[in-house]
């Protein structure tokens, strides 16, 4: 993971390469994740912005705590993790993309080519 100098918090940027990981199966539901300290020394930061972005993942309901243990993937993390980027592509970029779509004067059937080309439908 690389912290990219941007006006995105470096904690939400630790958040969202952990959602990223559950996305793609890299932590799986009910999996134990890197500790607090391993990840802050992994990515090279204070531990105290990786468990910031810890305790964000917990807010979602796509990590948990257990007792003890560690930090673990909730048993719906996979789940909530969808549900959180399919509420953002809804309300962010899907408007972004229909409004470009407009100005480029793509049509509809132009996209539905581009996204589904003939050859990979076969």
């Amino acid at each position: 993971m690389n912290i990219q100098e941007n006006n995105q918090g470096i904690y939400r940027q630790i958040a969202e390469f952990g959602i990223e990981q559950v996305l793609n199966g890299e932590w799986a539901d009910g999996e134990r994740i890197p500790s607090v300290r391993q990840l802050a020394a992994d990515v090279g930061v204070n531990p105290n912005t990786v468990m910031h972005a810890y305790d964000y993942l917990k807010s979602l309901a796509i990590i948990e705590t257990q007792r003890g243990k560690g930090f673990f993937v909730a048993e719906k993390g996979r789940k909530a993790a969808i549900s959180l980027r399919q509420q953002s592509f809804l309300e962010e970029e899907l408007p972004r993309l229909r409004k470009n779509l407009e100005l480029l004067q793509i049509g509809a059937e132009e996209l539905l080519l581009l996204l589904f080309p003939p050859s990979i439908i076969k």
